[in-house]
């Protein structure tokens, strides 16, 4: 079985949807980074940042199987269209990919959540 690349992945899992969940992730790391370099220096950071890290890794998870029940939405109305009976192992492989949204909704959620319990112990 050949593994993707995460190019591939990323294609798959739809680049609209996509773009949107790096977008959050990438926003979460600048805050972490912003709350580290605080703690390193000693100095204060307003608490609400870590309120927002909370919250964009919620939202990341839920707008990640959001971009997968539409997926889903329009590759089962696909299916039920075509004219033709299509493989099981084509069906499978659609709903694997379909589900590459929702986890990476979840990989920045735990991390979100990492960064979240990690900031709360200084």
């Amino acid at each position: 079985m050949p593994v993707a690349t995460l190019s591939e992945l990323y294609s798959w899992g739809g680049t609209p949807f996509m773009q949107i969940l790096s977008l959050l992730f990438l926003a979460n790391i600048i805050i972490c980074f912003y709350i580290l370099i605080s703690i390193i220096q000693k100095k204060q950071f307003n608490s609400k940042w870590l309120e927002v890290i909370k919250q964009i890794g919620g939202f990341a998870v839920g707008f990640g199987t959001f971009s997968t029940l539409i997926g889903l939405f329009f590759a089962f109305g696909a299916l039920e269209e075509s004219q033709e009976v299509i493989p099981f192992q084509v069906i499978m492989g659609g709903l694997k990919a379909g589900l590459i949204g929702i986890l990476y909704g979840l990989i920045i959620f735990c991390t979100s959540l990492f960064a979240y319990i990690l900031s709360l112990i200084h």
